[in-house]
């Protein structure tokens, strides 16, 4: 319509009226549109891809940002020239808070199925991709934080103290999946992992770094560089035979997930349903709620 008002030449009154509305249309179409929830950069010269979370305030994993994260990592993949990925955050006080308690908090239990399939696919993508994965971490990675990085190939964190990192979804009253606490298991060991559940640990970067939950710590200015470092290094070990040697380790381990799929999301949806778990999160919202309102 627009393009017909301006082929036309019309000046009269009614066109410029027509113009005007055309105009205030499109305006508020393009005020609507919703920011990115991740954003992506290639660099096919060093053959490394960057995913870099940017859901304000604390890249929190919702239905929408997992979806999006997978879209991005399936055109990430699709590049045959890039075979690294870079994970980071947009903010440099938090990697990622974990899952949205929004999304579990007297839920729809259609939408709670959708998310959990969504929170599984994003594991499936991240820990079974054929890329090198590195991950930055600049600042706090809890819960679902933890469990991106975990999904790395090579984690890179923060020195300072008071920056944590770990599984800490019991404080909630939710009980991580069985899969979550065997990827705990593979990365720091059996008896720190049960530990660490049971007891919703946050480690510090050096607590993380002695029990391997990340591998290597340094300034937090330093961060992304290393990190990106790393990716470089790791672009350059031959793909296939790299990829290969992962996925001969990973695949029996992501191939039960697989066949175990919907069960896992009915066990999850039950309990995340049951009224214990949804009196903690009453709790846990209005202290958040208050905390808001200090």
């Amino acid at each position: 319509m627009l393009q017909r008002v301006l082929r036309s030449g019309n000046n009269s009154i009614e066109a410029k009226g027509m113009l005007q509305r055309v105009l205030r249309s499109n305006l508020r179409c393009l005020t609507t549109i919703p920011a990115p929830l991740v954003v992506t950069s290639f660099d096919h010269a060093t053959k490394v891809a960057t995913l870099t979370m940017a859901k304000p305030p604390v890249n929190s994993l919702s239905l929408e940002m997992c979806h999006e994260m997978s879209s991005a990592i399936h055109a990430i993949e699709a590049d045959t020239n890039i075979n690294s990925l870079l994970l980071k955050s947009s903010s440099s006080s938090i990697f990622s808070a974990g899952l949205d308690i929004n999304e579990m908090h007297h839920p729809d239990p259609v939408r709670l199925a959708d998310f959990w399939r969504a929170i599984q696919q994003i594991f499936l993508d991240v820990y079974g991709s054929r890329l090198a994965v590195v991950a930055g971490i600049e600042a706090h990675s809890p819960a679902g934080g933890c469990l991106l990085a975990m999904c790395a190939d090579y984690r890179v964190m923060a020195s300072d103290p008071k920056f944590k990192i770990g599984l800490n979804e019991t404080n909630l009253g939710i009980a991580a999946p069985y899969w979550l606490g065997e990827l705990f298991v593979r990365t720091i060991g059996f008896r720190e992992a049960e530990s660490g559940l049971a007891l919703a640990k946050l480690y510090s970067p050096q607590e993380a770094l002695k029990i391997n939950l990340v591998d290597e710590i340094v300034d937090q200015a330093d961060v992304l560089d290393v990190a990106k470092a790393h990716a470089v290094q790791w672009a350059k070990i031959p793909p296939l035979a790299r990829s290969s040697g992962k996925m001969n380790l990973r695949s029996p381990y992501i191939n039960e997930l697989i066949l175990n799929r919907e069960k896992d999301i009915d066990d999850f949806c039950s309990f995340i349903l049951t009224d214990n778990v949804q009196k903690s999160l009453d709790v846990y919202m209005e202290a958040l709620s208050k905390r808001g309102k200090k």
